[in-house]
């Protein structure tokens, strides 16, 4: 940050820090933008007061804004945002976020999110959560969370993960899982994992050596992608049983045996599954475009 957009940055956030009145930087789309403001863990927003619009947005991204940070949104500051409805908070170096009940979309993409906050207690309403490209190591906080519809937590540092903490969600319709590092996936024992609206599964970019779906049940599973993974096996019994409605599959950047692959390729072709990749880089052999050895 140059000396001049320092000196209009703290220009900037005195004059509203002495008002406590922020008002809508710009409109975008339907969202109001607040900028030139800091917020931090030390930050008083007792006499704050925010724009009364459901529709809210720290910074202007995916434009730079320097002179916006909010590096967590505690009880206080959730106190002050209980109308909003829809959040978008992305790349203001967030760290942490205490949700609150009345929110239904959150978009808090691109930040150092380690943690959501979340109340045991609460009956939360949110359905679309979006934290891509943070640092998120465990999804506890899925726990109270049933409305959900979209869940996007890829790009994080997820490595291994219980998806039975998703079970009470029965509107998730999509989840993406991709580009963490993911070595294993498990599923409460004896238990089926009932996934009844889900048409979207994206566990690419991981490090899965196995995919165990034998406690899934995903029904209306349409699209699956697995690909750039460490694979050398599928159970096609598996596959028919726990994704009965699916119509695509994603293999490629995998640990396949030639042999094996085309016989897999085969049977997915008999129940009308369509194979895909993003195509053969840098290999010697393939099998319908899909590397293999």
């Amino acid at each position: 940050m140059d000396y001049l957009k320092l000196f209009v940055w703290i220009l900037g956030f005195a004059s509203s820090a002495y008002g406590m009145q922020f008002n809508c930087s710009t409109m975008r789309m339907k969202f109001c933008e607040i900028n030139n403001v800091m917020i931090t863990e030390y930050t008083d927003v007792s006499e704050w007061e925010f724009p009364d619009h459901h529709d809210l947005a720290f910074g202007s991204y995916p434009l730079p804004d320097e002179s916006t940070i909010v590096t967590t949104v505690t009880t206080e500051l959730a106190e002050k945002l209980t109308n909003v409805q829809s959040l978008e908070i992305q790349n203001v170096s967030l760290v942490s976020f205490f949700l609150w009940e009345h929110l239904i979309n959150l978009d808090a993409s691109h930040n150092y999110l380690s943690e959501l906050i979340v109340d045991p207690t609460s009956m939360y309403n949110l359905k679309s959560l979006v934290l891509r490209h943070n640092r998120l190591q465990q999804i506890d906080f899925l726990k109270g969370l049933f409305k959900l519809r979209d869940l996007d937590l890829s790009n994080n540092y997820l490595d291994k993960i219980d998806l039975s903490i998703l079970d009470p969600a029965k509107e998730l319709a999509t989840l993406k899982l991709s580009h963490n590092r993911i070595r294993i996936i498990t599923t409460a024992a004896g238990d089926m994992l009932h996934l009844p609206r889900l048409t979207s599964l994206a566990l690419d970019h991981n490090q899965l050596t196995i995919l165990d779906a034998s406690q899934w049940q995903f029904n209306v599973l349409q699209d699956l992608n697995l690909s750039t993974n460490r694979l050398v096996y599928i159970s096609m019994c598996e596959v028919q049983n726990s994704f009965p409605r699916l119509q695509t599959v994603y293999l490629d950047g995998n640990n396949w045996e030639c042999s094996y692959l085309n016989s897999t390729l085969a049977q997915l072709h008999q129940t009308n599954v369509k194979p895909m990749s993003f195509g053969a880089h840098n290999c010697t052999e393939a099998v319908e475009s899909i590397c293999c050895s």
